[in-house]
């Protein structure tokens, strides 16, 4: 019987703006620097499989990882694998647009255990059919119609195309993504607050009752320079003490 790979992810964060919530999100068809919200996703899925397990950002407790791996005009935030709850701190350079997974599917092929596309592609969708709630609060203000937010892939891709770490990256191939998406515009210089919650209900299947909660202290800062220190990573990828 082929095993699959499942991971669910989800996003909270906090934040305090001037803008009101209906200028900062942007509609899901919306392109940004000319890339769809359909390529971020995957994206985002190779920037958090970028790092070996263990030290990945939707792993991080405390947001010290957030900066990590980060570049262009998109400043990813990180979910987590559904096995804790967590409120971090994240800063994040000023004029960049967030995206981040409200809560999120990814299915992928493992050594010994492949999987079709079109099998990853629908396994990826099952537990979005079956969304029970999701909601997402920035400053006080919450984001409505999150169901309109449904970015599903068109495409398999490779999730592990930056993991260096990986002897056979090609055992994992292919992989395909499916899940609910926020892109921010840039939010102005200050705090701001971000809550996130989603749960599926879709008994019987995995991670099918999947429900999260978490919340992120943006901190926007004038430029990169401001940021904070990322911890420092040894060669083989893991962050050294």
């Amino acid at each position: 019987m082929i095993r699959y790979v499942w991971m669910a992810c989800l996003l909270a964060a906090s934040g305090v703006v001037a803008q009101t919530t209906t200028t900062l999100v942007l509609d899901p068809q919306q392109k940004v620097d000319g890339i769809a919200q359909s390529e971020y996703a995957e994206r985002w899925w190779q920037w958090a499989m970028q790092l070996p397990d263990g030290v990945r950002a939707y792993q991080d407790p405390t947001g010290a990882q957030c900066g990590m791996n980060q570049s262009g005009p998109v400043w990813f935030l990180a979910g987590t694998e559904g096995t804790m709850r967590v409120k971090r701190r994240c800063d994040v350079p000023g004029g960049r647009f967030i995206f981040f997974p409200v809560i999120a599917m990814n299915v992928h092929a493992r050594p010994g255990r492949p999987i079709g596309c079109s099998a990853a592609r629908s396994q990826a969708r099952d537990n979005n059919d079956k969304l029970a709630e999701a909601s997402v609060i920035l400053d006080g203000q919450p984001v409505q119609r999150i169901s309109s937010h449904r970015v599903s892939g068109t495409r398999c891709f490779d999730a592990y195309a930056n993991a260096k770490y990986l002897e056979r990256r090609e055992d994992y191939v292919p992989a395909a993504s499916d899940g609910y998406w926020i892109m921010l515009g840039p939010l102005s210089e200050g705090v701001h607050y971000l809550v996130v919650h989603a749960r599926y209900d879709n008994a019987g299947k995995p991670s099918g009752d999947l429900e999260q909660s978490f919340e992120y202290e943006l901190h926007v800062v004038p430029d990169e320079s401001q940021l904070r220190s990322m911890p420092p990573l040894s060669r083989d990828g893991l962050i050294s003490t």
